[in-house]
Formats: structure tokens, sequence, C-alpha cells
């Protein structure tokens, strides 16, 4: 426990006056507040309030300038009063202000959409836009790919090799060999963060880190990878990657070879942003943490049978769905009780969000019909009727786009959910739906991959 006492305070500003030469502003301060001089005169060192000044600042240093139980090393001074401001902490401050930011937006722009979404009828028409094709044709069968929206690459791999293409163009070719042998690809994805480098996952274990001119950054092994499912990239941090096992999470600095942090009988995780992220346990408590703190932030209780839980772009919202119960829930994350909860007289087979520049939708999807709720609004806003089996529904969701869907089966369908219009694409039903911008889709078939262009 730390106690400052008044008397011991103004003691060492004393003995600063009289080391500094002050000795008018000394006796003055001794003879206002009553300082015994004896009492504290063998325990003050000299220099002792410079001393514990400086502490306070080396502290404060310290504790702007960890993240993820690493120090990241500042070179601007750190001073008393004036505010510490550099690239590390600029940083999170401007992660914290877009958070802010995104709050205030969707409240003041969900008054304004009310009218709009009101003088719409439900009915849906074609797009007039022509869409034009490319066709790459591949020899082999596509296993995995990836796409790096920083550097607009395109991951490919096929038997013995991954194939790394940009505007159609393959610019290089990595064998997947282990030792002195091919080995087969599990896992591979670019960092979310810089787009700089690949993690490759092998199926014995074998883990490479990758530039962009496929140049081997580090390689490690992973433990009982047989139950290894995905991992996560961190969304800010290069050098941090979670694992996600069977039942079981484990973060990693992948560049230290370093456990960060483990958690078991946990079915479901995903990240928020720099060291926060969620996790769902066995019990169907989804528990907002950090790398370096054990205990939650914040614990929501879910539904029993909750099958996914899926931030909104801006991770500020948190949608849980119970699959049994038929039950949708959004959650602030402000406090522990959900702020709306959708449910629907079909079965709901998926959701996903959608976001704009002024709002956040939720996309049901059932047998019958797709809905796109406004979840400031609290209700439906749209409703299209759906006349073909769906396999899969993909968010092409861009913050300074109209929000549109794409649904998957018999038929290949794009919708705009604004300005209810869809496009019915000709083309087989892909294995994997990327929007790589505003004006191009990327579709990957089982050896070839389309993109889409507006004319």
């Amino acid at each position: 426990m730390i106690v400052i006492k008044t008397e011991e305070l103004n003691y060492l500003i004393y003995t600063y006056f009289l080391e500094q030469g002050y000795s008018h502003s000394a006796f003055a301060l001794i003879n206002e507040v009553k300082i015994d001089q004896l009492i504290y005169r063998d325990d003050v060192k000299p220099g002792q309030l410079i001393n514990l000044l400086e502490k306070a600042l080396l502290f404060q240093q310290l504790q702007d300038h960890i993240q993820i139980n690493q120090y990241y090393e500042c070179k601007v001074p750190q001073l008393l009063i004036q505010k510490h401001v550099c690239q590390f902490t600029e940083k999170k401050q401007l992660a914290e202000k877009q958070e802010r930011r995104d709050r205030e937006i969707m409240i003041q722009n969900a008054l304004m959409r009310s009218q709009e979404f009101a003088s719409r009828n439900g009915q849906t028409m074609d797009l007039n836009i022509e869409l034009q094709q490319d066709i790459i044709q591949l020899q082999d069968e596509i296993l995995l790919s990836d796409w790096n929206a920083q550097k607009n690459i395109l991951a490919i791999y096929q038997l013995n090799c991954i194939k790394f293409i940009q505007n159609n163009q393959i610019i290089q070719i990595m064998p997947t060999v282990v030792g002195e042998s091919f080995s087969r690809v599990k896992l591979m994805k670019f960092d979310r963060s810089s787009g700089n480098n690949m993690l490759i996952v092998y199926e014995n274990g074998a883990a490479k880190v990758i530039d962009t001119t496929i140049q081997i950054i580090k390689m490690f092994n992973i433990k009982n990878s047989s139950k290894l499912l995905d991992f996560h990239w961190n969304l800010n941090w290069p050098n941090v990657v979670a694992l996600i096992f069977e039942k079981d999470i484990e973060i990693v600095d992948i560049y230290k070879c370093q456990t960060l942090k483990y958690l078991e009988n946990v079915i479901h995780f995903e990240w928020r942003h720099f060291d926060h992220f969620i996790v769902m346990d066995l019990n169907y408590y989804i528990n907002l943490m950090q790398i370096d703190i054990d205990k939650p932030q914040l614990q929501l209780k879910a539904e029993l049978e909750t099958t996914l839980i899926e931030f909104n772009k801006r991770k500020t919202l948190l949608a849980s769905f119970s699959s049994t119960l038929n039950i949708i829930k959004i959650w602030t994350l402000q406090n522990d009780d959900y702020v709306f909860e959708i449910t629907d007289d079909q079965k709901i087979l998926q959701f996903c969000w959608c976001s704009s520049q002024n709002a956040n939708y939720l996309i049901t999807l059932t047998s019958q019909t797709l809905n796109i709720w406004d979840v400031e609004f609290g209700q439906i806003k749209s409703t299209y009727e759906i006349d073909f089996n769906v396999i899969n529904m993909v968010s092409m969701d861009l913050l300074n786009d109209t929000p549109q869907v794409i649904l998957i089966g018999e038929k290949v369908v794009l919708y705009d959910l604004i300005n209810k219009k869809r496009r019915v694409f000709n083309c087989d039903t892909p294995n994997k739906v990327l929007r790589i911008n505003d004006e191009e889709i990327l579709f990957i078939f089982r050896s070839s991959y389309i993109v889409y262009k507006k004319n």
C-alpha cells in the first residue's frame, strides 16, 4: 500500500529548495507549514525528491511503452508535465479515438437513415452495371489460398508449391519443402497488420515465417499440430499469432518462439484490437481479455449451444448465435448485458455483419428469406425472398462502400442491400469469394480463379 503524507512531501520540497540555493523560499516554507527538521534529517538523502521523480517517470515510461509483455524502446524524452507523444503512444491513442468516433457516428446517423429505409418497399432490381471477367486457368487443383490486401498479392497452394500472383502474373514460386522432402501445407495466411509476412504451417508441425520475397525469416515447430484447427494473426502486431487447437488456444510471439498466453477449454477465439481478444469457454461464457492480464475484463453469459460469435467490422459490436434456440444476441461490450435480440419464425441458417460509413447491419439467412437488420433501430429494414438453395453467405464488407453480400449455392448472386439491386454471376459454384477493392471481386474455383471487374 502506498501512503503519501503531506508533512513528508513538504520536507522533501524544503530540502530541494536548500539544495538548489533557494534559502528564502525554504525559510518561508518551513515557517508556514511548521516542519520539524529533526524528525526526517537522518532519513532523507541529498537529491531524494529528484530520485523519486525519476523513478516515477521511469514507471510511466514503462507503462506507456509495454505491450504484449514487450518493451518498445522510445527515444523521445519523458517529461514531468508535458504529455509524452511518440509513434507508439500515437498509435494507441488513434485506436482509442477511432473507437469513440465509431460509436458517435453510429448514434448520429441512426435517425438520418430512418426515412431512407422507410421509403423502400423491399423489392429488388437487377443491377444495370456490366461486369467483365478475367479467367485464369491453372493446371493443378487449388488446395489453399489467401489474399494479401496490403500488397495486392494472391497466394495459391497447389501440389508441392505455393504460387504468389500479382496482377494475374506469377511473381514467386516457393516449393513446399521441409528438410529434404516435400511436405503438405495445412494452413497459410498473410499477416493482417502489414502484409509483409506469411506464416505457413505444414502437416508435420513444421512452421515457416516468410516475407513477400519468400525469404525465410523464422522456422519453428508446433506441438500437437494434429489438433491444430486454425491460427489468427494479431490485427496490430506482426509478431503475435493465436494458434487455435480443438479446445485450447495458445498465443505466441513467433519471432521469439515464446508462449504469451495459454487458455484451456476454449471453443472460440477472436482478436479485438492490440492485445485485447475474446474467447468463449465450454460453459458458454464470453470473456473479454488481455494477453498480460489473467482476469477477464468483462464476462458475458451467452445462450446454451452458442455456435458462433463474431465482431462487426469496427470491433464495437459483438453478435452471438445459438442455432439450437434460433437466437442472435447483440452486445456492446460496455456492460455484461446484451442490448438487442434477433429471432425468426424460420430457422436462421447463417448470419454475417455488413457495415457502411454510416451504419452497422446484421444479415440473417433462412431457407426462404434474406433479412437486413439495422442494429441501432433493432428491427428489420429490408427483406429479400430467396428462390434457390444457399450453401454459403459471404459479406462484401468495405466501410467506404454500400454493404453487399454474395449468396453461393445453385446460383451465385450479389445483393446490394441499400440500393435493393442484385447481380447473378454466370459461373460455377466457387470455393472461396474475396472482395479485393471497390471495383473487383475474386472467385476461386477448384483449379481456376476469376476476377470480376466493373466496366
